[in-house]
């Protein structure tokens, strides 16, 4: 954003030698910030005050920029402004000072904005348990016209499969190629899509038949996979959800995940619940609620000791594995290798 200035000094009576920009320029002194004088986290909707030396200048005019939007015009060396930024994340605060409508100096400070408030804390209660195969490595998780649909892991074990969710028996399955590590899966507009984890390669299938139709490439590591019917909606393991064209994976939407406090990372399986993305954060017994819109965590459902210990043995991994039945409102959940798959209700 820093221009040059742009000043020409004419003769007077045809003696005054011209100046050059180089020499105009030196003589203008940087713009130096007091506060903030480096990055600083803020909770977004919250108040800052920024406050620059003049160091002798005298400027036309002095703006403050913010995510690239101009926010306020300063009267003095200090004002006091309001951060307000649609989605969470690294952003940059540029106050820029004008000379004859050109910018003359600027000074650029990163700015990591926040989620406006703590998130909800939520427990659970058991509606209903069903068996789950215990050697599914869970990776991917959705209730599709009644029918559930699993996406599993591990080298040379790794598949898509169409399961009774009652008996939790198999009504269909497709094994993965051996050099594919299969990770979280989506139904949309009739294809199943199923993320790989270092592959870079989205498997796209028939839902109805499992028949493969198309591969899909993609930059980084695959995790976790929803729709919100109109793109798909991938994790990679860090606290950025990417939002993809389904026809080419194409990235048309970034999201910072935050809290009020920090980053969340290990963003695992995701579902779609009543317009939040829903997040197994990996390693954990937490799911943490997503705003589709900002990136803020909005609630975190813990479910510890979900698992009985006495269904536990030395195969049992992490919690992972989130589905969805829109018509009905369920919300079931299990986890790598566990032997129950779980229908819950989430306390307020």
């Amino acid at each position: 954003m820093v221009g040059t200035v742009m000043l020409l000094l004419g003769s007077c009576g045809g003696k005054a030698p011209r100046r050059s920009v180089r020499d105009i320029v030196s003589t203008i002194p940087r713009l130096q910030l007091v506060s903030p004088q480096r990055q600083i986290s803020i909770k977004n909707s919250e108040r800052l005050t920024v406050t620059y030396l003049r160091n002798g200048a005298q400027y036309d005019s002095v703006v403050v920029f913010f995510d690239g939007r101009k926010i306020a015009r300063m009267a003095d060396t200090t004002a006091n402004i309001h951060v307000e930024a649609k989605t969470l994340g690294a952003k940059q605060l540029t106050v820029a000072a004008f000379l004859g409508g050109t910018e003359a100096a600027a000074a650029i400070v990163s700015i990591t904005v926040l989620a406006p408030s703590a998130p909800k804390l939520h427990g659970y209660t058991v509606v209903n348990a069903y068996p789950h195969d215990e050697r599914a490595y869970t990776q991917g998780l959705l209730l599709h016209r009644d029918v559930l649909y699993e996406g599993t892991g591990i080298y040379g074990q790794s598949a898509v499969r169409k399961l009774d969710l009652k008996s939790g028996s198999v009504l269909q399955q497709k094994a993965l190629d051996g050099k594919f590590f299969g990770e979280g899966i989506c139904i949309l507009n009739g294809l199943l899509y199923q993320l790989t984890w270092r592959e870079q390669t989205c498997l796209v299938y028939s839902c109805e038949t499992l028949e493969q139709l198309a591969t899909l490439r993609y930059s980084g590591e695959g995790w976790g996979l929803t729709t919100d019917g109109s793109y798909l909606i991938m994790s990679n393991g860090s606290n950025v959800i990417s939002f993809l064209s389904p026809a080419d994976f194409v990235v048309r939407k970034r999201l910072e995940v935050y809290t009020d406090r920090s980053a969340v990372g290990q963003l695992n399986e995701l579902e779609l619940i009543n317009g939040e993305i829903w997040a197994n954060v990996y390693g954990s017994d937490n799911i943490v609620r997503i705003d589709t819109a900002s990136g803020a965590v909005t609630g975190v459902v813990n479910l510890q000791n979900l698992l009985p210990h006495n269904l536990r043995d030395n195969n049992t991994d992490v919690l992972n594995g989130i589905a969805y039945n829109e018509k009905t409102g369920q919300i079931f959940v299990t986890g790598k290798s566990w032997k129950r798959l779980f229908e819950v209700v989430i306390n307020d």
